[in-house]
C-alpha cells in the first residue's frame, strides 16, 4: 500500500498493545453476548453468571486454546465501536439508534467499494486515508453535522462512534486505521440484520 500521499509514516499501536486488545476485546464482546444470550434461559443465576465468566476467561487465554485466537483469524480485533456497542447493551436494550444504524451500513458499503476500487471517483484510497491524521477532524465534524442540522440530541451510536475517535487517538486500536476503529465485519454484520428488523418492523406495521 502506498501511504506517501499521507505525509508521516501511520502511528501504529505497539505490538504487546495490539495482542492484549485482541484478547481483551474479545473477552469484553463474548461477555455482554453471552449475558444477552442466557438472560432469558430459566437457568439459576449462579449458572449463568459462571457460563458468562468462563466465555471471558476463554477468550482471555495465551496461544491457539484461546476462542480469540481463532476470532482474530476469521475476524482480526474487535473494532472499539464494537466493544463500546457490547458495553452499551448491558444497560439497556432500546435505543434511538436509526441514525447510527444508516452511517455505520454506508460506511461499510463503501469500504467495501473501495476495497475493489470501484470507486472512480475518488483520486485515493479511502481505506488508506483511514491512516492520516487528517481523518480524525474530519470525521469528527461528520459526526456532529446531524446534530448541528437537526438540533436534536445525539443518538446512543453517535455517542459511541464519538467515544471510539477518542480511545483510537490515545490507543490508534486495534490497527493505526481509524475505519477498523469504527467498524469491523462483525459488526457490520450485526446492523444489516438490525436494519432487516427495522424494515420487517415498518412494513409490518403498515400492513
Amino acid at each position: 500500500m502506498n501511504l506517501g500521499w499521507l505525509g508521516d509514516a501511520p502511528a501504529l499501536p505497539a505490538a504487546w498493545l495490539l495482542a492484549l486488545w485482541l484478547r481483551l476485546g474479545w473477552s469484553l464482546v463474548l461477555a455482554c453476548l453471552g449475558y444477552w444470550a442466557l438472560r432469558v434461559l430459566p437457568v439459576r443465576p449462579v449458572l449463568r453468571y459462571s457460563a458468562i465468566l468462563t466465555l471471558a476467561a476463554w477468550a482471555l487465554l495465551p496461544g491457539p486454546g484461546s476462542i480469540s485466537h481463532w476470532l482474530g483469524l476469521a475476524f482480526q480485533a474487535p473494532s472499539i465501536a464494537t466493544v463500546l456497542c457490547c458495553c452499551a447493551l448491558l444497560h439497556t436494550r432500546h435505543q434511538r439508534d436509526a441514525m447510527a444504524l444508516w452511517m455505520g451500513l454506508l460506511l461499510g458499503w463503501v469500504l467495501l467499494l473501495d476495497t475493489f476500487a470501484l470507486l472512480p471517483l475518488l483520486p485515493f484510497s479511502l481505506y488508506a486515508w483511514g491512516f492520516s491524521p487528517m481523518a480524525i477532524p474530519w470525521l469528527v465534524l461528520l459526526l456532529l453535522l446531524p446534530w448541528v442540522l437537526t438540533g436534536q440530541q445525539p443518538d446512543v451510536g453517535i455517542g459511541i462512534a464519538g467515544g471510539a475517535l477518542v480511545l483510537f487517538v490515545l490507543l490508534r486500536l486495534p490497527g493505526g486505521n481509524v475505519w477498523d476503529a469504527l467498524l469491523d465485519p462483525l459488526l457490520w454484520l450485526v446492523l444489516h440484520v438490525h436494519a432487516v428488523r427495522r424494515f420487517g418492523a415498518y412494513y409490518k406495521k403498515k400492513s
